[in-house]
């Protein structure tokens, strides 16, 4: 037991170290959600809501003669707008790489078994696809890299990864009647993310070694949890609904082959937070913010709306003054994401003493947009790729 207990240390210690050696600032696939925005095309020649955003008062000086509702047009009428399809496809495809794994046969460890192991995860995401409003959404929605002349990143990322990796440390517990719990925590590579969560699966039929039951494979159901973090720009959380079907094969006594295939329903609940369109834009200090407009605020005018109160404003062509805080309407949340997906599965495990090795292959059943098309989700079909090693008592 004692030897067991350095084997689980040891392998506990290794992903520690890992974790902490992965960079905790921005990385090349970090989400950045605020370069998916949508310019709408009524816009005037030459101009764009990021561009008006940056110098409000040439805006209103280059367009005296633009009118919105019978009055001289302002930046408040021209917001960027958040592109909800970008958000929504690269979030489906984030949530289903994280995704819980169910990454074990049927059987569990047995009462009072316990399993301690790294599993590698290799998610494929559709790096070069476009949306219905043809904007390719993880070059636009990750980070990119950096720039070595000025230090800083790019504005896109034009070489987005193929593949998110995901290295977890799992520690599976056995309990009575048939139940088994798990617990994960992990990190997505190349990002400054985070996973964790835990399983539960119920083994309905397992352990028969002698009779006609014998003949019959062990079968479960479970589920999982996991969730995003590492980014205060927005939630992300994907539960999965599973069923599987294993039969164990022993070999020359000493080891345990144990083939499995299983299916999967998979819940992605994606949330933004309030995240700036105009990240290079600052409106509290754009307006000479005040304060908000309420009777209480010595700077406030009735009607007392609440909104900001600003000390800075733009000249329009005849002479009159307007506040100058167009860039708190680029002060937006993307829509909420409940996005469905099935998908198969399929593995194998290998057991020899306390020696545990598995590999497994998940793939969507039908595409994405089978079930989330109101979501505007338009993406391929995704895979992963799953390996696992670690040691089991």
């Amino acid at each position: 037991m004692r030897t067991h207990l350095k084997v689980a240390f040891l392998v506990a210690s290794s992903v520690c170290a890992v974790v902490a050696a992965s960079r905790a600032q921005a990385a090349p696939m970090d989400p950045t959600p605020e370069r998916l925005y949508i310019s709408p095309s009524s816009y005037p020649a030459g101009w764009n809501c990021q561009q008006i955003a940056a110098n409000p008062q040439g805006f209103v000086t280059a367009n005296p003669t633009l009118m919105v509702a019978g009055r001289q047009a302002t930046p408040n009428d021209f917001p960027c707008l958040p592109n909800n399809a970008s958000w929504a496809n690269m979030m489906s495809e984030l949530g289903y790489a994280i995704a819980p794994s169910a990454f074990h046969p049927a059987r569990t460890t047995g009462f009072g078994g316990f399993a301690l192991s790294l599993e590698a995860s290799f998610a494929h995401i559709n790096a070069d696809a476009t949306d219905n409003t043809g904007t390719q959404y993880w070059h636009a929605g990750t980070q990119g890299t950096v720039d070595p002349a000025n230090h800083k990143f790019s504005v896109v990322n034009n070489n987005p990864d193929s593949i998110l990796q995901i290295y977890s440390l799992k520690a599976r517990k056995g309990l009575g009647f048939g139940f088994e719990v798990t617990g994960a925590l992990g990190y997505v590579a190349n990002t400054s993310l985070w996973v964790g969560g835990a399983d539960v699966h119920w083994a309905l039929l397992e352990g028969y070694r002698t009779g006609l039951l014998a003949y019959l494979p062990d079968i479960a159901v479970g589920g999982g949890v996991r969730t995003l973090g590492g980014s205060p720009k927005f939630f992300l959380t994907t539960v999965g609904m599973d069923a599987q079907l294993s039969k164990p094969f022993t070999l020359a006594d000493s080891a345990v082959l144990t083939p499995y295939i299983g299916g999967q329903r998979l819940l992605i609940f994606a949330d933004s937070t309030v995240v700036s369109l105009t990240p290079n834009v600052d409106p509290l200090a754009q307006c000479g913010y005040q304060g908000a407009n309420v009777p209480s605020n010595p700077n406030g005018t009735a009607p007392y709306d609440g909104g900001p109160v600003c000390s800075k404003r733009l000249t329009l062509a005849n002479g009159a003054t307007v506040p100058n805080d167009g860039d708190f309407n680029n002060q937006v949340t993307f829509n909420k994401l409940r996005a469905h997906r099935w998908r198969g599965i399929a593995g194998l495990t290998y057991r020899y003493e306390v020696l545990y090795l598995a590999g497994q292959f998940a793939m969507d059943l039908e595409d994405p947009s089978a079930e989330n098309a109101n979501a505007s989700v338009s993406g391929d079909k995704q895979w992963t790729v799953s390996l696992e090693a670690g040691v089991f008592f």
